[in-house]
């Protein structure tokens, strides 16, 4: 598959994982099998717009915020998702992830 499908699929897994849920509880949700959602998760193949909708609706998330992907979001929306995502994450990984920051930063 194309790299869009790619870059939607390392998108929908960033958000399914950022919210700590497995692929199982995620198609759940959004009435399709696992098989299914790791395939879109790997860009094996097109989802259709059904299934990105179902996707988005489980994640409790609008559609635009699925089909963003990292390159085209702006520093603002990197932040935020990036501060959506600290507060799910172990004491030990927010050191590491404290440790990067300050190191780019030049502190």
């Amino acid at each position: 598959m194309g790299d869009i499908s790619k870059s939607l699929g390392r998108r929908i897994r960033s958000l399914r994982v950022c919210r700590e849920l497995s692929q199982d509880v995620l198609a759940e949700r959004a009435g399709m099998s696992v098989k299914h959602l790791g395939k879109i998760e790997r860009g094996a193949v097109n989802a259709s717009i059904q299934c990105l909708t179902d996707i988005a609706k489980a994640l409790d998330l609008p559609l635009r915020d699925i089909l963003e992907t990292e390159h085209e979001q702006g520093r603002e929306e990197l932040l935020a998702e990036l501060a959506a995502c600290l507060p799910r994450l172990s004491l030990k990984d927010v050191r590491i992830v404290y440790r990067l920051v300050t190191i780019l930063a030049g502190r």
